[in-house]
């Protein structure tokens, strides 16, 4: 199952992130920004693939602006990450 990474524009969206998803009962882990990802403010969001839609819905009721999501799966050296379009999440 693959995983999500969300990142946003300054750290203050990030925390808010994530307390209004953990609030909401959504299991999410916090991640440093890893160098293959290299928008947002140092930490980012990761959640399993059958979360991320209610998390998209959880952030845009409460206001909270995502910068990008971004697909992780492992790969051959350690995990690969591709940009999705915001109109699919």
């Amino acid at each position: 199952m693959s995983e999500y990474v969300l990142t946003f524009d300054n750290t203050n969206m990030a925390v808010k992130a994530e307390k209004v998803l953990l609030q909401a009962g959504l299991k999410i882990s916090v991640m440093p920004i890893v160098p293959q990802i290299s928008v947002g403010c140092g930490i980012a969001l990761r959640v399993k693939q059958d979360e991320l839609e209610r998390c998209c819905e959880v952030l845009a009721e409460n206001k909270v602006d995502v910068f990008c999501v971004y697909e992780r799966k492992a790969g051959e050296h350690g995990y690969e990450y591709s940009e999705i379009p915001k109109d699919l999440t």
